[in-house]
């Protein structure tokens, strides 16, 4: 159980870009190690929930206090390396003694043994603490070490390589590898043999989710070369993706990103739990309008999200409902390979009839969504621009013949969105970015006018192919007015077109207004300043 021998896969991982390569070392570094090892490596490349022993900047201040060196130097080098962990491991390279006798430790030691006494330390105990395990570890080590410390590991190495790897290792299919690895799993000797045993009985994956099917953006051309008969027609809603699990009086609700929130959304599992069936069901979690009969905005869903224990003032100011749009399993059978047409017709029939009429309660709080009768693909164009008008993001176009895929199959799903609302607003801050674009300023704020004084409305820092991020790091330093440590004001003489999916009236910022997803959409180098929005286009948004 090396950290060395993880040290060296983590190089050539990081230093590969051919996915077969990347598979064929992971495979071979799986065969070669312990199954404790196995499991600790698989958990810090796909980023279970990496604890995080201390933060990156105190890192790097602690590093500046054990070796006396300016903290502003140390932050110059991290500006241009852009990861707290690369840049100390960079600088220790001269400080450390070199050793006759290369020490190694286990990644389970370290984890679980060293690096927990770190917390029970005051602040000069711990970077006595730290400097002690520097001089222990070798330099070639100490990368890997750092990024244990700062619990961040980003090397391109997703779930469906390691999948592939240990499906090579064992002769298991990819999707059952998959489907083990789903959810929380604790990096012990017994998880590990779990995700490897060719006998495993579906009984034994009581709480896991299945790996979720994902809709690809839709492909114009599909209206001149298909029917319209081949396809369901849903509302895309705007909440939260998730399974609904019902397993043997075992009830398990997972999102997307693999998070539990059963104690987040409390009043699903008592109604879950009264239902006849067992079942997997798939949908969307959304704050329901009963009286309007359609969701509300995705931002006052937001305040559920992150509460533990909501009270029942919260669950009655914010009443929920699952919008169910698919089934994978129905009393302990996997119908995921059926065709989507059979599974609509068993969510349908098992699934909505188990929610029996005099249960009005579990009526309420589970749906199934309703499919949308198209005719012409003319109806499809008008049904997603009118989205809006019920609080959805336009349609997701589903193949009927369809089976329950992990992933983004060709096809299969299509989200077909409603095009973004849009405002030109006038850069009036920057910042740096992180990781490889620490040295360029990639964060933008932008202003629209209120009467005459322009009044910040959006944050963004995506839009803007790499050439465009360099010439605008240009300007924004020769442009520059005042600093407030890492951010820049700017002269305001430059117009972008921003984006978004929506818009509200908010307290918390200074124009009254929050948008959902900004971005850059264009550089509008043909405007002035005198050319961006004012608040009260945004305001007309609003209300239409």
């Amino acid at each position: 159980m090396s950290l060395n021998k993880f040290s060296k896969l983590f190089e050539e991982l990081d230093s590969n870009n051919s996915i077969n390569k990347k598979v064929n070392s992971l495979t071979k570094y799986f065969k070669s190690n312990s199954n404790l090892n196995n499991i600790w490596t698989i958990y810090l490349l796909i980023g279970k929930r990496n604890k995080r022993f201390i933060s990156g900047k105190s890192l790097r201040e602690y590093y500046s206090d054990i070796y006396k060196m300016p903290l502003w130097l140390i932050e110059t080098c991290y500006t241009k390396v852009g990861d707290s962990a690369e840049v100390i491991s960079l600088l220790l390279q001269d400080k450390l003694p070199e050793k006759d006798i290369k020490e190694d430790i286990s990644l389970d030691e370290l984890i679980n043994n060293i690096l927990p006494n770190f917390f029970k330390l005051d602040e000069n105990q711990k970077k006595s603490y730290i400097k002690l395990l520097w001089e222990k570890i070798t330099k070639d080590n100490q990368l890997i070490f750092n990024k244990i410390l700062t619990g961040t590991f980003r090397i391109g190495v997703s779930k469906g390589l390691v999948t592939k790897a240990i499906s090579n290792m064992t002769g298991i299919d990819e999707s059952i590898i998959l489907h083990r690895l789903m959810g929380d799993f604790e990096p012990i000797e017994e998880t590990y043999i779990f995700l490897i045993n060719k006998k495993l009985e579906q009984r034994e994956l009581a709480y896991k989710p299945y790996p979720f099917q994902l809709a690809n953006t839709f492909d114009e051309k599909i209206k001149e070369t298909t029917s319209i008969k081949q396809y369901h027609f849903e509302s895309k809603w705007d909440g939260i993706r998730s399974q609904i699990i019902k397993r043997a009086n075992n009830i398990s609700i997972w999102t997307r990103g693999e998070e539990l929130v059963n104690k987040t959304f409390p009043e699903l599992i008592k109604i879950i739990s009264d239902l006849k069936n067992d079942f997997v069901v798939d949908g969307e979690i959304l704050i329901w309008d009963e009286n309007k009969n359609m969701p509300e905005d995705f931002s006052l869903l937001q305040k559920r999200l992150g509460r533990k224990s909501p009270s029942i003032k919260i669950q009655n100011d914010l009443p929920i409902v699952f919008v169910a749009y698919d089934i994978l399993e129905i009393n302990g059978n996997d119908i995921r390979n059926k065709i989507l047409s059979e599974r609509r017709n068993i969510l349908e029939e098992k699934f909505l009839n188990s929610i029996s009429e005099d249960q009005t309660i579990a009526s309420k709080k589970i749906k199934i969504t309703k499919l949308l009768k198209m005719n012409s693909w003319e109806e499809v164009e008008e049904s997603k621009n009118s989205a809006r008008n019920i609080n959805t993001e336009g349609l997701v176009i589903k193949n009927k013949n369809s089976k329950y895929l992990p992933g983004r199959k060709k096809g299969n799903w299509w989200k077909y969105k409603i095009d973004p609302m849009q405002l030109d607003g006038v850069l009036i801050y920057a910042r740096p970015g992180s990781g490889k674009r620490a040295d360029l300023y990639t964060d933008y704020s932008f202003a629209i006018w209120e009467n005459n004084k322009l009044v910040k409305f959006a944050n963004a820092y995506s839009g803007l192919n790499n050439e465009e991020i360099k010439e605008l790091d240009k300007w924004i330093r020769k442009n520059t007015l005042e600093r407030y440590g890492p951010v820049r004001s700017v002269k305001p003489e430059l117009v972008f077109e921003i984006s978004f999916d929506n818009i509200q009236i908010s307290k918390r910022h200074k124009s009254g207004i929050a948008l959902r997803f900004p971005r850059i959409t264009k550089w509008r180098k043909d405007k002035n300043i005198m050319d961006a929005d004012k608040l009260e286009n945004a305001m007309r948004m609003i209300r239409s």
